[in-house]
């Protein structure tokens, strides 16, 4: 598959993963989720979606929950993406500000020195 068609897909599932987070999850631990990115394998069967949450406390749990829940979240990828196989979803704790954020201290505290 070109990586053209591996993007728009992988923007494709963000957004349809998002707007069922937002707007038919009942459980407010995963309402708490936000989808960054999505990164699908070579033959589209895996789909990695990479979420965070303001609450750093809460990310343990959230991401239990809404793996418990793929299942619901695969249903929506069938009923709106144009696939023979609904990629398996594996979701993932995006920890990319975490690292900023410590790049950033390290580099005040050469600035201050």
């Amino acid at each position: 598959m070109t990586s053209i068609k591996r993007e728009r897909y992988e923007s494709l599932i963000k957004t349809l993963v998002s707007n069922a987070i937002y707007s038919e999850v009942y459980n407010p631990l995963i309402r708490m989720a936000t989808v960054h990115y999505v990164k699908l394998s070579n033959d589209i069967s895996v789909a990695k979606i990479y979420i965070s949450c303001h609450d750093k406390t809460k990310i343990g749990k959230i991401l239990k929950k809404i793996n418990e829940a793929t299942g619901f979240f695969r249903t929506i990828l069938a009923k709106n993406l144009d696939l023979r196989r609904v990629p398996r979803l594996v979701f993932l704790n995006d920890d990319a500000l975490d690292r900023v954020d410590h790049i950033n201290e390290i580099l005040e505290s050469i600035k201050g020195e």
